[in-house]
This record gives C-alpha cells, structure tokens and sequence, in this order.
C-alpha cells in the first residue's frame, strides 16, 4: 500500500509540474481550482482499494490529459503577440508552412488556424507578428492569392478590456440607450436619411419615390432587391436633399398605409466608410493623395467634366496602331512629318465618328447625351477611359458580378461601352463599386446615360431608306421652325386681349387670330385657387411673327365676339415673350453663314502651322488666324479664325472636329464665326461696351436734335 501511494503521489506531482511548465503566462488560478478536486479524488480512490490499484491511476492519466489538451488549444486561440493580422478566404486544407510563404519575408511568431465547434475549418487565419511595421507590411498582401483563392488581409485589435460589474454594465446600456436615441434624432436632422420596412413586396420604386417626393427633392433612394428572386426585400433607404423635409416626412409617414401595409419609419444612420487596409502603408501614395482619391469616388455619381465620347491619349494612340498595322512608337514618332498633336487630334477625331455610326446602327440616341441638364437614367451606365482592345466578354464579366445584364454595347474601337442593368439597385452597386476602379491599370470613368439613351430599336429597322430620308427633312423642317420661333419679334406685333370669357381657352383665340396672320404665340393669363386649380383671369396676349399682322387683327376683330363676349384690343409694349422650349430638344447653335469657323479653347502651345495641319485635312483653306495678345507677349489670346474656300468643306470639318477632338489635351470648342466677326470687329464691339460717351457729348447730341427739328417745323410751317 505503501508503494502504491508513493507511485500515485509521484504521478500527481509529475503531472502538477508538467502542466506549470505548460501554462506559462496562463491564468493558473481558476484552471487549478478545476482540476484539483479530480486528482483528489483518484487519489482517495487508490487509498481506499489497493487492488484496484492500476485502475486508480489510469483515470488520473485520461483526465490529465484532456486538461492539457484543452489548454493547448486555448494557447493557439488566444495572440501569442499584441499585433495581429488577419486572413480572410484562406483555403480549408492550407497548411502552416504555405501561410509561412505567403507572409515571406515576414517571420510570424505565430499562426492560428480558425475552426469552429464541430472542429472543422473557417476559412480564418491569424498571423501574431513582433511589430507594428511588420503589420503594416502584412497589409500590403491584401487582395494575394494562396493556391488561386482570393485572400484578405485584415488588422486585428488585441486590446484587453476589463471585467465589470453587472450593475455597471446594465447601468452603461440604459446610458448609450438614451445616447442611440439622441444620435438618431441629430442624424436624421443633419443627414435627411430614413429607414422604411414592411414595404409591400408588389411596389416598384417609381411609386416609393412619388410618395416620398412630396415631402421634397430627393438626393437618393436605395430600393434592395433579392438576388436569387429580384424581388423586393421589404425595405428601403431614403434620402433627401433637406434634412427638414426627412424630418417632416418621419412625422406624417409614420404609420401611413400604403398599398395595404403600415409603413414604419426610423431614423437611419450614414454609413462610415472604412479605409481600406491595403491603401494604408502604400509606399508610393499619401494621406492627401488618399483623400483625394475618396472625395473623387464619393463624387463618382455627379456630373463631371468629361464630355460623353471621352477618349484616353493613350488608348487613342494604341488604337490607331492596331487599325493600321504599326507600332505605337512609328505614331508618337516626333522626327516624322507633321505634328503629333495634330496626328493624335486627327486620331481621336476618326475613332469618335466611328463610335458615333457604331451607337446610332444600335438604336443609340446620341442628341440625349448633348444635354447636360437631361434625367439620368437609372440602369444605364456609360463606360469610358477603357484600354483598346478590350472585348465586350471581359465587361460582361466585370459588370455580371454586381447584378443581371441586358445589354452590352462596345464599338470596334473598345475605348467607349454602354452597359445595361435589369434592376436600378444592382446598378447602382455597380456604379458605387466601380467607379474609378483599376481595370487592367486604368481607372475606369463611370457615367450614368440619359434616360432616353436608347430609341425603339424595331421601329427604325422596319423603316426603309425612302422613310429615312423623309426623317431627315422633317427634322429640318422642324429645326427651322424652332429657330424661327426662337427669333424675336418685331416691336408693335403682341396685342393685349381684354373682356375674355372665363371659358375661353388658347385654342379658341388661336382659331381667332389666326385669320390675320402667322400666329407666334397665344396665352391667357391665369391664376390658381386654394385648391390648386387654374382659374382665367379675363385677358391675355396673342403675339404675331409681323407687326402687320397685328395692326391688320387690331383694324378687324376689335369689338369682335367670341364666346359671348366682346373683346378689346390694343398693342402690347411688354417685352417678346420667350417660348418654352422642351429640355429632350437639342440646344440649337448658331447656323452656318459662310465659310468661316470660329475655335476656342485653342491650347497656347498650338501653332498657326498645326491649326492649318489640323483642318486642311478636310479641305482648302483660305486664311488661318490666331489673333495675340498685347504687343510683346507673343502668345494668342486661346481662339482663332479657319476660313475654308468652300461651305462644303467647312461643313465637313465642323462635323467632324466638334463633337471631341483634343488638342494638346485640350477640346476644340467650334461655332460657326458670323460674316463681320473679325478681329477688328470685336475690336470695335469691346470699345463700344468700355467707352461710353460722356454726358456733355450726350447733351450736346440732344441739343442739336431739338435745332433740327425746330428747323424743319419751322421750315413746314408756312406751306
């Protein structure tokens, strides 16, 4: 017995000191107390039964064994080290030794594998490393691969924090209670951002947006849709461009039925973008560069600068390489004839007239892209600064992960595409995502198209080329007339109306006045009431293209009857009234007059020698002007004058070099240049605006106006 206690005591004692060696900076007093009343009681055990000795000790053996596997693997859980990183993706069967590579030349000092509590793997990985450098140099692998799976890098924050009371912890949740509620309450009255659920699943987001409208404009509205089903979640974000009117539509919408569901309406907050980890220790970037970079992104869904057929200096060089069998170098060869300005100008000019057939043969407004102030469409987004030879498989590709397409449409040239999403959500994901991205070394230019971006595609194929060609002159019938309604009038040709009937509409005094001439314009002078109706106020105006016109219905419909009531007439001195003009109508430019072309935006750089380069491609040229600045400088004022012999060719130049043709870097502005618009003319206009005669001239002007006409009554008088 004797020896059998002396063998159990020496296994305890071998066994307590083992697991001290093992424990190292562990907390040994709670896994002490676990363990200690186990040994005890195998001990008590061997003491009472001597022949059952060998079974006392095994027991002693198993439980001290899971006791050190157990710590073992609370060691690899917990940080080895206070800086930590973390992988995200790693794959299930990756060992220590390819984690050991793909930190190279880093040397962890320890790696932990995740796995959850069936044992098996996460995906998770944590790398403890010695210092904070050796972090930021962990973060740089972001976005590598191990054995061709994507991984991340994360920072991982090690910091302990204290055990509390439970009083303390009740007492501290009701006080960010109250802190949430305050915080939402600012947020709502400084971000205009609201939360909306238990939408119904039917409501499109047409419908959630005139209901919401009516509380004012809206800046955003986020609409969730499934991905499997591309049904509606149920919820929805929504932002306006008030705070207040958030505000107010938090108080009136709360609980407002919609399509037979109670909305519900809470305070939501705007999201915190985080920084990206790789970007944080990047050698060649700085915290400025960074910023900018975010405010660029953040500013991604605004109109921009770049016009819509924007195209890259080096994807123009490299496409007119590969369209005529050379190498980039032979084109950018500055020891060749001519300029390479002129040469990249004459480049770009070729490839936007060939996107420009390749868009409108695909049923491509290209007149909405002219309008600036024109409604963005919601699931067309226009890709632009694409490398050449892209193919449209690669955007497909790019652009299928965030959402379900319809169409694609890439002209030969590769450096311009039109992508088209089925739901507005997924759009915009992708357009938040991608926007100035890196695609093959190249930031991508997102653009939301027009809204009318694409025309009925079936009807224009059904037409034949007869019908195209009665297409084109009606458009210039209809160009003509708008720009002779955008004329203004002659004095003496608008006539007030008085005594109308209350009953009478513009039709009614179209049909009227028409009688006596080409009628411009007709309106009757409105007011609303309180309920919002538009109610006649008695008299309007009916303005005639002819003074003639005018006087001719003031000799014949005065005192005339229409609708029971006999109106009277007089002319109208109010100034010409401007019809409205539909914003979807092209902004009308000048009309061409002669043969001269008018250029701004000239680059200073640019020559007489590559303006003449530049347009004598498209025919003759007469005289090429850039007027300078004052004398001494030897710099020209950024416009010029390009004569051409013939309207044909000026015609053709201007087709072609004023949509976007760059120079230098910069774009060709072109209006047509009227027949006097010469250098000395807007001498002589500037002088006119600056040098205003003085009052004594002006006095001495009227003074003898007054003589001569005393003189001429007095010369009258006596016949």
């Amino acid at each position: 017995m004797d020896y059998l206690r002396s063998k159990v005591a020496q296994t305890v004692n071998t066994l307590e000191e083992e697991e001290e060696k093992s424990d190292g900076e562990e907390e040994q007093e709670e896994e002490e107390g676990d363990e200690d009343p186990i040994l005890l009681q195998h001990t008590d055990s061997a003491y009472e039964s001597g022949e059952n000795s060998s079974k006392a000790k095994t027991p002693v053996l198993c439980k001290t064994k899971e006791s050190k596997i157990k710590k073992s693997e609370k060691q690899e859980l917990e940080p080895a080290t206070a800086f930590t990183v973390k992988l995200r993706g790693v794959p299930f069967n990756v060992k220590e030794l390819q984690i050991r590579e793909f930190m190279t030349p880093l040397k962890p000092a320890a790696i932990r594998i995740g796995k959850n509590d069936s044992g098996n793997r996460t995906g998770y990985v944590y790398v403890d490393l010695h210092s904070a450098e050796q972090v930021e140099a962990a973060l740089k692998k972001n976005k590598d691969y191990i054995g061709g799976r994507y991984i991340e890098v994360f920072r991982v924050d090690n910091s302990e924090k204290p055990k509390r009371d439970k009083r303390d912890r009740e007492v501290d949740r009701n006080f960010t209670r109250t802190l949430k509620e305050d915080e939402e309450e600012e947020d709502v009255a400084e971000s205009g951002r609201l939360f909306v659920r238990n939408l119904p699943y039917t409501c499109t987001e047409e419908e959630l947006k005139e209901l919401f409208a009516k509380h004012g404009p809206l800046s955003e509205l986020h609409f969730p849709i499934d991905s499997l089903t591309k049904k509606t979640k149920g919820f929805a974000f929504i932002t306006y461009m008030i705070p207040e009117n958030a505000v107010a539509a938090l108080a009136q919408l709360d609980g407002h039925v919609f399509q037979g569901r109670m909305l519900h309406l809470l305070p939501s907050t705007v999201k915190k973008e985080k920084a990206d980890p790789s970007d944080a220790g990047a050698p060649g970037s700085s915290s400025y560069k960074r910023q900018k970079d975010a405010k660029t992104k953040a500013l991604s869904s605004n109109s921009h600068n770049w016009n819509t057929l924007f195209l890259g200096t080096n994807a123009v060089a490299d496409a007119i390489a590969e369209k005529y069998n050379t190498t980039k170098s032979q084109v950018l060869d500055h020891e060749s004839k001519g300029s390479i300005a002129v040469r990249m100008a004459l480049g770009e000019t070729q490839i936007v007239q060939e996107t420009r057939q390749f868009l409108l043969a695909n049923s491509v407004c290209l007149d909405s892209f002219s309008q600036a102030a024109a409604p963005r469409s919601t699931t067309v987004i226009l890709v632009k600064n694409l490398p050449a030879g892209v193919a449209s498989s690669e955007l497909e590709e790019l652009f299928s992960a965030h959402g379900s397409l319809g169409r694609v449409l890439l002209p030969p040239s590769g450096l311009t595409a039109i992508v088209e999403f089925l739901e507005p959500t997924e759009a915009k994901r992708a357009f938040t995502r991608l926007a100035y991205s890196k695609f093959q070394h190249v930031p991508l230019y997102l653009e939301w198209a027009p809204g009318d971006v694409f025309v009925a595609a079936k009807q224009e194929q059904e037409s034949g080329k007869d019908e195209g060609l009665m297409e084109e002159e009606e458009k210039k019938n209809v160009e003509e007339e708008e720009e002779e309604q955008e004329e203004e009038s002659s004095p003496g040709s608008t006539l007030f109306i008085k005594n109308l009937n209350f009953s009478t509409t513009e039709e009614t005094l179209q049909e009227t006045f028409s009688k006596c001439g080409k009628v411009k314009s007709c309106s009757v002078s409105k007011k609303k009431d309180k309920s919002g109706k538009s109610l006649s106020m008695g008299y309007g105006f009916v303005q005639y293209h002819k003074a003639e016109a005018a006087q001719k219905a003031l000799r014949q419909l005065q005192h005339c009857s229409v609708d029971g009531h006999q109106l009277q007439l007089k002319i109208s001195e109010r100034a010409t009234r401007k019809t409205e003009v539909s914003s979807k109508k092209k902004q009308v430019g000048k009309k061409q007059t002669g043969t001269k072309i008018l250029a701004r935006n000239i680059p200073f750089q640019a020559s007489v020698r590559e303006l003449r380069e530049l347009f004598c491609t498209f025919g003759e040229l007469k005289t090429v002007r850039l007027p300078k600045k004052a004398a001494g400088s030897g710099n020209h004022r950024g416009f010029g004058f390009i004569d051409f012999v013939t309207k044909h060719d000026a015609k053709k130049a201007f087709d072609a070099l004023c949509h976007s043709t760059h120079l230098y870097g910069r774009r060709l502005v072109l209006e047509w240049a009227d027949a006097e618009e010469t250098v000395e003319a807007l001498r002589r206009k500037t002088a006119d605006h600056f040098h205003v005669a003085s009052k004594k001239q002006r006095k001495a002007e009227v003074m003898e106006g007054i003589l001569e006409t005393m003189e001429t009554v007095e010369k009258e008088g006596p016949d």
